[in-house]
């Protein structure tokens, strides 16, 4: 299967960050990732800011992932997001998934379900309110 579809991983476990690349390039998509916002602003530059997904945990170093998303939607305000986590204490993730603009990934998880949440996500269907 083949995708024009690029998705930003980024996460900061390296073993996750790894196994989640091949399980999304083995489905077809191109795949950037880092494990920390400053990271992947350089791996998004090199890509001239051309990503169709942020796939993000919540915990991050330095930014969190919802303020993650929040910079990246206003560079690219086309930008589907979909948030990664054990624990959705993060309100700003919380509100970012009520209003359906994101969809929740929660950990841990299956590739199956890695790959059919990125896909809902992509089509404009993230998970609904009731996943946080």
């Amino acid at each position: 299967m083949t995708t024009s579809k690029t998705i930003l991983v980024v996460e900061d476990d390296e073993g996750l960050r790894l196994v989640v690349k091949k399980a999304l390039e083995a489905q077809g998509y191109s795949v950037i990732h880092a494990e920390d916002s400053v990271g992947s602003n350089a791996s998004v530059r090199l890509r001239g800011g051309l990503v169709d997904l942020l796939l993000a945990d919540i915990n991050l170093p330095g930014l969190t992932g919802g303020e993650y998303a929040d910079y990246l939607t206003t560079i690219n305000p086309n930008l589907k997001v979909l948030y990664m986590s054990g624990a959705a204490s993060d309100g700003l993730v919380r509100l970012h998934v009520r209003q359906k603009k994101a969809g929740f990934l929660q950990k841990p998880f299956t590739l199956e379900e890695l790959v059919t949440a990125v896909r809902r996500t992509l089509e404009g269907n993230p998970s609904g309110p009731d996943a946080v």
